[in-house]
């Protein structure tokens, strides 16, 4: 490779990383201004890993590190290096950004919404910002750490089932088998509305393909 597109690599992977951070804010906005406050889960390696926790009586941080781990190694291997480094990178910089970003209830201003209508508003707003997140994370060659690498993972080998698909399917039986236990019909409910939002949402920023190289 020349100095030239050494160059160019270098610097394309640091704009990949710059997406990748805004990936991580939206994250972290969806996380620390909808749902910790209305309590949805759309899916993901958290939702999975209380439900493992559940039926092993292992702790969720140590379900979470057992699922994330191997995940993380299967991606270097699988996927390449520069994706797993980004995923590396994405892991990190979602708990910064939700340190960073301060916790605030943006519906608790709006009390005439009630709880369910709190609850659709927030399956729809944080179903807009996470499919962004994992949007944008997919355009740049990486991934938000969560069932979108597993995703990935399956469509490497599958390759005529979209990742969108793979991932709704993933965090559709996710957020059902958590209704089951959780006894929360109306989130889990709320959630699979959320998902739908999610799944929408990628397959837009996917097909639109909006990356800063196309910009």
């Amino acid at each position: 490779m020349s100095t030239t597109q050494s160059k160019q690599s270098l610097k394309s992977f640091l704009y990949d990383l710059i997406w990748l951070s805004v990936s991580s804010i939206l994250c972290a906005l969806a996380v620390n201004w909808i749902f910790i406050f209305t309590g949805l889960a759309p899916g993901g390696i958290t939702g999975m890993a209380i439900i493992l926790s559940t039926v092993t009586g292992i702790s969720v941080s140590t379900m979470t590190l057992c699922i994330s781990i191997p995940l993380l190694l299967l991606s270097f291997l699988v996927l390449g290096k520069s994706f797993g480094v980004k995923t590396i990178f994405v892991i990190f910089m979602n708990p910064l950004m939700m340190a960073v970003i301060p916790e605030i209830d943006i519906f608790e201003s709006i009390p005439v919404l009630g709880n369910i209508g709190g609850l659709f508003l927030g399956a729809i707003l944080g179903g807009i910002l996470v499919g962004m997140a994992v949007g944008l994370a997919l355009n740049h060659e990486g991934a938000t750490g969560g069932t979108d690498v597993i995703a990935l993972l399956i469509h490497h080998f599958l390759k005529k089932i979209k990742v969108q698909n793979i991932l709704f399917a993933l965090d559709g039986i996710v957020v059902i088998l958590s209704g089951f236990i959780s006894g929360e019909l109306f989130v889990a409910i709320f959630s699979l509305v959320s998902l739908l939002v999610i799944n929408r949402v990628i397959t837009w920023c996917t097909n639109k393909k909006l990356t800063v190289k196309e910009a």
